[in-house]
């Protein structure tokens, strides 16, 4: 995961492939062409800048092979013919791998891409997969109105793993991209004012199978690990769950300003977390909250606070909200959840509203 201060990629259809000595492999191959080679942040109160490189990837993600290290060939191939090729190393763990591949250039006429996977006895795996891409293009706003430079970093498993697209955001907020259409374990949407006068936006399971359009709103609390599920065989009842920090609270900890915690002032914290599961979290009531399900709003009926156990003894806190949509919802299709939340906050003796937005994809 991206964090300031420390702390085009296409859903393939599945490969038609022909095997030796063993069952056939899927491989879906995923092309991310982005619009600039780098973003450069102008941290508050820094002397340096943040700066995130990015450059044409090529990600294959194959499952079905057997554990083992792997010879992998591709090649590129779009209307003209071939593109590009190349090799790597390729190590299957538990039935699958996934491989980053990073190109010379952009390849934006590409549609393709054949692959041949070798283990070490020889055994060879081939086949074709289609590349496809969905646009996805908004706005990213503050809710104070301010403009800070800002990019948008997605994962389609987790962080540090392969298959990671980040979106290059202009001054005036808007983003417009061809990413590899598939969905997104987490979207992050950051910015230079990260812990020091904003914190970030996520959206987990995000559908971007298809093309998306959206305003993402940035603010003083981030709304993380979102979860949602329902209660099989019972009434329509969807329970949501949510880790939320609110900055007027992490701030208490940062004694010189400068936004950012120090080894000491870190230290501070963790004695806090040991003490309450609300010391960065806020103390939130059901009407502090606000859920919306594919677009129509719902009354929160129950909000509960559930202490999260963070090891070495400290813990954060954890809310559960329980709505009721008017029916139960399709199955096999992605439906969105948004909550937003507000908690009132006090720093240095000024009262201050902290307000966070995020969401949830979830697939029943």
């Amino acid at each position: 995961m991206k964090r300031i201060m420390s702390w085009l990629i296409p859903l393939a259809a599945l490969s038609t492939c022909s095997a030796t000595a063993r069952a056939s492999v899927e491989v879906e191959a995923f092309l991310y062409n982005p619009t600039a080679s780098k973003i450069v942040l102008h941290l508050p109160g820094q002397n340096k800048d943040e700066v995130m490189t990015m450059a044409p990837t090529l990600t294959l993600w194959g499952r079905g092979s057997r554990n083992g290290d792997y010879t992998l060939r591709y090649t590129v191939e779009g209307v003209g013919g071939k593109l590009a090729e190349g090799s790597a190393a390729a190590k299957v763990q538990d039935g699958w791998f996934m491989q980053d591949i990073e190109q010379k250039e952009a390849l934006p006429q590409a549609r393709s891409v054949s692959w041949e996977l070798t283990a070490a006895d020889g055994a060879t795996e081939r086949g074709t997969a289609a590349l496809k891409w969905s646009r996805f293009h908004g706005k990213v706003q503050y809710k104070d109105g301010k403009r800070r430079q800002s990019y948008i970093d997605m994962n389609p498993i987790t962080w540090g793993a392969p298959g990671e697209v980040t979106i290059p955001v202009a001054e005036d907020g808007s983003f417009d991209a061809l990413v590899p259409a598939r969905v997104y374990a987490t979207v992050n949407v950051n910015g230079a004012g990260y812990s020091y006068d904003s914190l970030e936006r996520w959206a987990w399971d995000y559908d971007l199978t298809r093309d998306r359009e959206e305003t993402f709103t940035l603010d003083r609390m981030e709304l993380y690990s979102i979860h949602a599920f329902e209660i099989r065989g019972g009434p329509p009842t969807l329970f949501i769950c949510f880790r939320p920090t609110a900055l007027s609270r992490v701030l208490q900890f940062d004694k010189d300003g400068d936004g950012v915690l120090n080894d000491e002032e870190r230290k501070g914290m963790g004695q806090a977390l040991r003490r309450s599961p609300t010391a960065i979290g806020p103390e939130l009531k059901a009407s502090d909250v606000k859920v919306w399900v594919d677009g129509k709003a719902y009354s929160v009926i129950q909000l509960n606070q559930i202490p999260e156990w963070d090891g070495d003894g400290m813990w954060q806190v954890q809310y559960v909200v329980q709505i009721m949509p008017e029916r139960k919802l399709t199955r096999f299709v992605w439906h969105e959840i948004k909550l937003e939340v507000e908690s009132q906050e006090e720093l240095q003796g000024k009262k201050i509203a902290d307000f966070g937005q995020g969401s949830v994809g979830l697939r029943l």
